[in-house]
């Protein structure tokens, strides 16, 4: 384990071999790390957030930046890898869950592209098949496939998972990817690959560019060593980009496609 300061005084000197602070001043040494810290975050999604917003009968979209959305919309970079999933609780707290296959992210271009005449499409449902984010301006919105069917005593939730920007380390005995209190103490192995993003931010200010390529390359061998260990031991699960028989019972029609037979559907050659 170590600690903010000692990441940045002592273990950026080694990477720098300088320990002087004329130059790499305290100031610039303390910034690199933070940005080493943010860095290795986005890059390997070890940090991510679990949050809810409420959803309303018949309202598709939602902002995702918006505070009186998100739980925490500060920290928000994007989703996660693992999917967003919907909730609908009745009155006497039955729950019904959509995620996963049943519930695919599906943005617009793919909707324009496979789902014509998607925006037609207003009459609420009881579980919608899907979601999308789409950006709009300085807004970002995640909306649902079709207009959710909320009762007057249910409630509708999408419960989004998202990667977090951490919140910039200021106390010298302070740990790396500590969130509200939360040490993450399976992460300290990888401390030692901050001082070396934060050496390729300071060395070119002494024209080392060589020397800030090799540190760059030396920390994302670490980004890389936690993806390969984070990865799911085993096989992995394939899936196919559209799911023809499970639109097809959506929708009320054959959707496989070797059922075709001069215009009309049912006849399987």
């Amino acid at each position: 384990m170590a600690g903010f300061e000692t990441l940045w005084r002592q273990e950026l000197s080694i990477v720098l071999n300088d320990g002087s602070t004329t130059l790499f001043t305290s100031t610039r040494r303390q910034q690199a790390l933070n940005d080493a810290i943010e860095e290795f975050a986005d890059l390997t999604e070890c940090l991510t957030r679990t949050s809810t917003i409420a959803c309303s009968c018949a309202v598709t979209e939602y902002p995702l930046l918006s505070s009186g959305t998100l739980q925490n919309s500060t920290d928000f970079v994007r989703l996660a890898k693992q999917g967003v999933e919907y909730l609908l609780t009745s009155s006497l707290g039955a729950v019904t869950q959509v995620s996963g296959e049943d519930f695919p992210r599906r943005d617009l271009d793919w909707r324009n592209q496979f789902d014509p005449h998607w925006r037609e499409s207003t009459t609420p449902i009881r579980t919608p098949t899907g979601y999308y984010v789409r950006e709009d301006g300085g807004a970002v919105v995640i909306g649902l496939r079709e207009p959710p069917l909320i009762g007057s005593s249910e409630t509708g939730t999408l419960v989004v998972p998202y990667v977090v920007r951490p919140t910039p380390v200021t106390s010298s005995s302070a740990e790396p990817f500590t969130v509200n209190g939360s040490v993450r103490t399976d992460l300290r192995v990888y401390h030692k690959a901050l001082p070396w993003f934060a050496g390729y931010k300071l060395l070119p200010l002494t024209g080392d560019v060589a020397g800030a390529d090799r540190a760059l390359q030396t920390f994302l061998g670490y980004v890389a060593r936690y993806t390969q260990n984070a990865r799911p031991k085993g096989g992995q699960h394939v899936t196919v980009a559209r799911q023809y028989f499970q639109e097809s019972r959506r929708m009320g029609r054959p959707g496989d496609p070797s059922i075709v037979a001069e215009g009309r559907w049912g006849q399987r050659i």
